[in-house]
């Protein structure tokens, strides 16, 4: 693994929480290694493409990005349509590359982690700045409501479709690197 180490002047919370948060972003860039162009867009049949999984990580990841952090989301609104959802959206002749939606993920994960390298523990119990627009129910608003939760809940989704990932692999005669 290549986790970063913390930045100067991080307390021991800021350590664990950008060590945990980059734990699942890890993972994903493992399951991600040795795909190519097209065997990131394919998938057999109760899978989705390797390349989704960038794409629909990537949203759930600016989503909270842009709840918490000055400026909004970073994703364009096309982008959402095309890839918060399944697959079907995904038009995959005409998608970006894999080595473009990498840096792309990169990025977003980037944007995220500055956030969470800064927070102290009275940070996690703070209420989302702005209204949560997103089409879903009052489970998931409340959620993301408060920056910790929200947080959480980018993990938990990361390590989900991290193990599809992995079953992903599997199916297609990959192996899983741990």
């Amino acid at each position: 693994m290549t986790i970063a180490p913390a930045e100067p002047g991080t307390d021991a919370l800021g350590s664990h929480l950008l060590q945990e948060f980059d734990l699942a972003y890890e993972m994903i860039l493992q399951l991600i290694d040795g795909f190519d162009e097209e065997s990131a867009r394919t998938a057999p049949p109760g899978h989705m493409p390797a390349l989704w999984f960038l794409g629909h990580l990537m949203c759930s990841k600016d989503y909270v990005s842009g709840l918490y952090q000055e400026g909004g989301i970073a994703l364009s609104l096309e982008f959402y349509e095309k890839w918060a959802g399944d697959c079907d959206q995904v038009d995959w002749e005409n998608a970006p590359s894999l080595a473009e939606m990498l840096d792309l993920y990169k990025q977003i994960h980037q944007r995220l982690r500055e956030l969470v390298g800064t927070l102290g523990a009275e940070d996690l119990h703070r209420a989302s700045p702005v209204e949560i627009q997103a089409p879903l129910d009052d489970y998931w608003k409340t959620r993301l409501a408060k920056l910790g939760s929200a947080l959480s809940l980018v993990q938990m989704h990361d390590a989900y479709h991290g193990g599809q990932l992995g079953s992903l692999r599997g199916a297609l005669g990959m192996t899983v690197p741990f």
